[in-house]
């Protein structure tokens, strides 16, 4: 388990230096496409101890900032019921290069920010069996999150984006690495 994340971070950092590395070459000069300021989109993460599916807006400034917030929801049931809210206020992303080939614009982005969960359990059948009543906590945690990802745009539907990100995130005492992948239509 603790090499699965040593190999994960490694590739997590490799990523990172190879992007900043190659980015002055790569940079195309006229930028994003014009329809790619204000995106609302979907959200799929999966990683260590988390299966979420949720909702995001993502916005690009002129220069290299962007912007994005969202939430996502998940649940996981092994005896407990555990259903958790991950509310993201707001991640900053910043794009290392705009690469523009002919057919599909490329946009690797790092970012980072807080994320707030919100959780609740029901203690299992066991505690009703001796005490005849259900038994249920809820609470809520902040954290931090630290990611890297690309966003591919085709040229042919310039509205539309497929992005993925690794990265890690961190609640208290409990961090891993998660992996997400986004489709976002533009509205402008």
């Amino acid at each position: 388990m603790k090499h699965r994340k040593f190999l994960l971070k490694t590739c997590v950092l490799l990523f990172l230096f190879v992007c900043a590395s190659v980015a002055p070459s790569v940079y195309a000069q006229d930028g994003p496409p014009e329809s790619q300021k204000f995106g609302i989109g979907l959200k799929l993460m999966a990683g260590d101890g988390l299966t979420a599916v949720g909702v995001n807006a993502r916005f690009w400034t002129e220069s290299r900032l962007g912007f994005e917030v969202g939430y996502a929801t998940d649940s996981e049931g092994a005896g407990d019921f555990k259903a958790r809210l991950h509310i993201i206020p707001v991640s900053a992303l910043f794009t290392l290069a705009h690469v523009n080939t002919d057919s599909v614009y490329i946009r690797p982005y790092v970012g980072g920010g807080i994320n707030i969960t919100r959780f609740s359990t029901n203690i299992d059948d066991l505690l009703n069996q001796y005490f005849g009543t259900e038994v249920s906590l809820s609470g809520t945690k902040v954290g931090g999150q630290g990611f890297a990802g690309a966003e591919f745009t085709f040229k042919s539907v310039p509205r539309l984006s497929f992005s993925g990100d690794v990265g890690v995130h961190r609640l208290y005492e409990d961090s891993g690495f998660a992996a997400g992948v986004h489709i976002h239509y533009y509205l402008k």
